[in-house]
């Protein structure tokens, strides 16, 4: 299983985040899905699917996919169609890491429990299945974890890379009920290491309750720009920042130069379009799958941006994972050169469509 040959595909992404199978309960509106695939690894690999332009760069995604006992064979078959670099561990002697995705309230929050025993994956984990050379020459390394673990991840990553002289990429998004003042220091201690690259992105109202702010997710573009301001000083000049707000899109937030941090604003892909949102789960995640697939491959915060709000927006047509079609490339029928155009065109931005996506083929 662990001896696959890859010395033709460039390692590019991988991901600390589970597979999960989800149930996603609606009682308001009658819904039911059961065996769907999700977690945060999943929709990370996902959103950077749906930004790779070639099936060469879908080989280049790393993750690992846990199977138990009662492994669905058709969401096997289905995540092979996505043809990345996925690694099925089996061990029949547990179930598979099973979540419900559940709604409460006149508001539809969303709620998440485990039902079975999950299994965390850490540095040995990906040195196991892909070797130490793949993980030397990632690009971009996705952590969805606390600031004390993905401390610790780093701690281990450091030690397993003979490439010493370069730093690894890490994308982190902050485990979501841990991204608050009371863990402000953990966090803090982790976009102040001077080891390696980092790129914090919490959501908009994880970052109000991480400063102590607000009790709510700001409402507004000014209010998710003022937000973005108190990362300057609690990173170091070489970390960066990106918020992600929701329906009003996300902020990037660069390193710090002598003029200081540049900040910009990308707008959500539909934010014009809000009909055809249907469900948010695995939004976020994927929104940073895509980036972290086009920070790989171009080191630009601008076009990393501008591909993980069009991952996520493919993501979120549609309650579970959006249809694909390994002939044409489509997602829910549409390329990814078309939600380009789309995007671009929609909200005016200065960007050349045919460079941005001859970066994304390299």
């Amino acid at each position: 299983m662990n001896e696959i040959n890859s010395k033709d595909t460039k390692s590019l992404i991988v991901t600390n985040g589970m597979f999960i199978i989800d149930d996603i309960e609606h009682s308001n509106h009658n819904v039911h899905y059961k065996n769907v695939p999700g977690g945060g690894g999943t929709f990370a690999i996902l959103g950077a699917c749906i930004i790779s332009p070639s099936n060469t760069i879908s080989k280049g995604l790393k993750w690992i996919v846990d199977r138990g006992s009662d492994f669905p064979e058709e969401v096997t078959k289905e995540i092979e169609s996505w043809g990345t670099d996925v690694r099925f561990r089996d061990d029949f002697n547990r179930l598979t890491t099973r979540g419900l995705n559940y709604y409460e309230g006149d508001n539809d929050l969303r709620q998440f429990k485990f039902l079975t025993p999950k299994k965390q994956l850490d540095v040995d984990d990906w040195v196991a299945a892909f070797g130490r050379k793949a993980i030397d020459e990632i690009h971009s390394f996705h952590l969805l974890c606390s600031g004390l673990r993905c401390s610790a991840i780093i701690d281990s990553l450091l030690q397993a890379r003979s490439a010493k002289s370069v730093k690894p990429v890490i994308i982190w998004e902050p485990f979501p009920d841990l991204c608050d003042s009371d863990h402000l220091t953990d966090i803090k201690n982790v976009v102040q290491r001077d080891d390696a690259v980092i790129i914090l992105s919490p959501n908009a109202e994880e970052s109000s309750r991480l400063f102590g702010l607000h009790d709510r997710e700001p409402t507004n573009l000014q209010e998710c720009l003022k937000l973005a301001h108190h990362f300057d000083e609690f990173m170091n000049e070489n970390s960066m920042c990106v918020l992600r707000c929701g329906s009003l899109g996300s902020i990037s937030i660069s390193e710090k130069f002598k003029s200081g941090r540049s900040y910009e604003h990308f707008p959500a892909y539909h934010s014009k379009t809000q009909s055809k949102v249907l469900d948010p789960t695995g939004g976020g995640n994927s929104f940073l799958g895509g980036f972290a697939l086009a920070y790989a491959l171009t080191k630009n915060l601008a076009t990393a941006n501008i591909c993980g709000n069009i991952a996520a927006s493919a993501i979120i047509e549609q309650i579970g994972i959006p249809k694909y079609n390994p002939i044409d490339r489509t997602w829910n029928e549409v390329t990814l050169l078309n939600r380009l155009k789309f995007y671009i065109s929609q909200f005016g931005l200065q960007y050349n469509i045919g460079d941005l996506y001859k970066s994304l083929s390299q």
